[in-house]
């Protein structure tokens, strides 16, 4: 008897039983591929986002009426959870991870949830893969839960932004569904579908109050009906339209603001200039190529890099365009081939139903990536964390897939087949996923690697430089701060981190051409005025010297009243010169 007949169908103890099981394992898996991500430290935005994120000390800053509700409307749910981590488990860094890895391992356990439930629909009971429905559930979750592309939106910490407002996205999903399985809109409801209902509206709110990104989540809920569901008139799209009303809140509260929307989807870090401004079309461009990166990114997770350099497409000509967009085009075609070909049409031999999960996940990912990929510019062109919700599309669609295969080659074994290639397959990106983690665990380890592979970068170059100083590594720190220097000459913060360095090597002629240059581009900034004060006085040019403590006395902020005292000692004839600050 073939592996067909003999497998538990939905609704038995054995289906209950396997589904338990794949679900245990995805859990160990995800576990297991970020077991050393607990050991992070704060990196990056963290550092100003929570670190020193006075608002998190206050459980009622982000809730409605809050200052940081206020200014911040569609992030405030994810704020507050970050006050609430904040108070359960301390400052340090270890407990919000922790909260990061649970929100992750529930979005692998969705998204097995999402495929199981896919399979219960009218179109796909028929497919010969509903009998192997968990295993194909069990790959998507499992690649879902090991992927190293994922640990953007997972170990770094601030990036909660996504992978909590894809919680809820997910959950969102899994209730409709939940919804419409229980409730069609032919016959009256019942009582599990008017709770799936609730929860699906809930999950709605907190969506659009945890990242611009669930914007599109009622479109998603239609290409489910449109799919999966029976053709039962415009009446099968009501139960979408509160959720479309919830969703509509994210465009109406951008204005508000009062900040450029680019800014606002952005993740907020202001740690380093940056350079280039970019027009929609232009930026239009050179996302039909970061797109493509991404599901090569997800095909082969070779080259992550936070900071990665992209150059603008400014040509619609140019082969950077051109060639994505062929690949994309195509991607589509395929998806649409697929769909129309599993309809039973003019007598012709229907596709199996499940291919149908491979067009769904093509749509998914098409859907969700567009709110940071499209039109909008956003300073940062391409970050890691903006696959995560598209990527579900593509686990979902490679499982199916691999199912689909085995139906071919390996029919009496389809379900032990496609367990074992996805078990295999997360065993390597679960290792993949452990290796990504080690450069996430300090600022140095990050923008070393970043910095080595965005060699002509700014910001790379400028923030391992910082990190290293922040670590009294000033030798080290000279050689990226002075690249940095070199590849924008108009950032004073560069040259006056490189001069205060070059001051600790005692490298006083480097350190006074660097200094200068800071303040011809930075006349009043505090850390050059002070620095080259210090430096010039120490080598007994004190009249050089007291113009540029007075001038700091006039524009340096009541926070630094150490290197105050310091000025107001040297700004006269003063007694001799305390030991200079810390760069």
């Amino acid at each position: 008897m073939g592996e067909a007949n003999q497998e538990a169908t939905p609704g038995t103890a054995g289906h209950a039983r396997g589904a338990a099981f794949a679900a245990l394992g995805i859990l160990l898996l995800g576990a297991f591929a970020y077991s050393n991500s607990l050991r992070g430290a704060f990196v990056f935005d963290d550092v100003q986002q929570i670190r020193e994120n006075a608002g998190i000390r206050s459980l009622s800053y982000y809730l409605p009426g809050g200052t940081g509700y206020h200014a911040l409307p569609n992030r405030s749910f994810a704020y507050e959870t970050f006050a609430v981590n904040y108070r359960l488990t301390g400052p340090g860094p270890a407990g919000f991870h922790a909260v990061n890895l649970a929100i992750h391992l529930a979005n692998a356990l969705l998204v097995f949830a999402l495929v199981a439930l896919l399979f219960r629909t009218p179109r796909l009971r028929g497919s010969a893969l509903s009998a192997h429905s968990t295993a194909v559930a069990f790959g998507a979750g499992a690649l879902f839960a090991t992927h190293p592309l994922g640990t953007q939106a997972v170990t770094y910490v601030v990036q909660r932004f996504t992978s909590l407002a894809t919680l809820f996205y997910l959950l969102a999903a899994v209730a409709y569904l939940l919804f419409r399985l229980e409730h069609p809109p032919s016959r009256p409801g019942k009582l599990r579908g008017a709770a799936a209902y609730a929860a699906l509206l809930s999950a709605a709110v907190l969506a659009v109050r945890t990242k611009e990104i669930s914007f599109t989540l009622p479109f998603a809920l239609a290409v489910v009906e449109v799919l999966f569901l029976p053709r039962e008139g415009w009446r099968r799209f009501v139960p979408i339209a509160p959720v479309a009303a919830l969703a509509a809140l994210v465009p109406w509260s951008l204005p508000r603001i009062g900040k450029p929307v680019g800014e606002i989807l952005s993740s907020g870090g202001q740690l380093a200039r940056i350079q280039a401004t970019v027009g929609r079309l232009d930026y239009l461009r050179t996302e039909v190529g970061v797109v493509a990166e991404y599901l090569r990114l997800l095909a082969l997770p070779a080259g992550q890099n936070v900071d990665p350099d992209v150059p603008i497409c400014r040509s619609f000509f140019d082969p950077r365009f051109l060639l994505p967009l062929a690949f994309l085009s195509a991607l589509a075609l395929l998806a649409g081939t697929l769909w129309v070909r599993t309809e039973e049409r003019g007598g012709r031999r229907p596709l199996d139903p499940a291919f149908r999960l491979v067009a769904f996940g093509v749509a998914w990912f098409f859907l969700t990536v567009l709110p940071e990929s499209s039109l909008i510019p956003i300073p940062d062109v391409m970050n890691e964390h903006r696959a995560y919700l598209p990527s579900v599309g593509v686990f979902v669609a490679a499982a199916a897939a691999v199912g689909v295969l085995f139906l071919r080659v390996a029919p009496q074994a389809v379900g032990r087949a496609t367990v074992l290639a996805s078990l295999l397959g997360a065993l390597a990106l679960a290792s993949a996923t452990l290796r990504r983690n080690v450069v996430w665990s300090s600022e140095i380890a990050l923008w070393a690697d970043a910095a080595e592979k965005s060699p002509a970068k700014f910001r790379p170059q400028f923030n391992l430089g910082t990190a290293l100083v922040q670590e009294g590594h000033f030798g080290p720190a000279a050689v990226p701060l002075r690249r940095a220097a070199e590849i924008d000459p108009a950032s004073f913060e560069a040259h006056a981190q490189l001069g205060a360095v070059l001051v600790r090597l005692g490298r006083a002629g480097e350190a006074e051409a660097e200094l200068r240059e800071a303040l011809r581009l930075a006349p009043d900034d505090p850390e050059s005025l002070i620095n080259l004060g210090l430096l010039l006085a120490r080598q007994g040019r004190r009249e050089e010297a007291r113009p540029l403590f007075r001038r700091f006395l006039e524009v340096a902020p009541s926070s630094y009243a150490d290197a105050r005292r310091v000025a107001a000692a040297n700004a006269g004839e003063g007694p001799a010169l305390p030991r200079p600050p810390a760069p």
